[in-house]
């Protein structure tokens, strides 16, 4: 990305503009967020009709693509978050199982509800929760790292 992407005005070549409908966030969003997502699971993520598929953060920027873009594909998805609104509004976006890690441990509900693994991980959360993802994939799952928010100072 070039240095003044985001700015409110610039002028660029029209050939690598990317015109917007509008200024709204949840289009502003897809840059980033949502390419970020598409990239990471339409490369690596393998994904095909009845993969399971957990989404860390999946209530988070590109956790909701990444939740939407999976169940595009058919898939199961599991996504974790830290609120029961976080988890009604990923039950809104279609997510399958949504797991509230404040109350209920992540680690738990994957090995009793989903005792052959996941079969692919997107993982933006890092230190606790990645060993709980990488615990969680099944034979030959795939492992998708896009961050570790988790490690951030703050």
């Amino acid at each position: 990305m070039a240095p003044g992407s985001f700015a409110e005005y610039t002028v660029v070549p029209a050939s690598i503009a990317t015109p917007v409908p509008s200024v709204k966030p949840e289009y502003l969003t897809l840059l980033v967020s949502g390419t970020t997502a598409y990239i990471s699971l339409k490369e690596l993520g393998g994904l095909s009709e009845g993969k399971k598929v957990l989404v860390t953060a999946a209530a988070g920027g590109t956790g909701q693509f990444a939740m939407q873009l999976s169940k595009k594909a058919k898939c199961h998805v599991i996504g974790t978050c830290s609120s029961d609104e976080k988890s009604a509004f990923l039950k809104s976006l279609g997510c399958d199982r949504p797991i509230n890690y404040k109350t209920e441990p992540v680690g738990t509900v994957l090995k009793q509800e989903y005792p052959e693994g996941v079969d692919v991980v997107y993982e933006s959360v890092g230190g606790a929760m990645f060993d709980l993802a990488v615990d969680a994939l099944a034979t030959k799952g795939r492992l998708i790292v896009i961050g570790f928010i988790s490690g951030y100072q703050t």
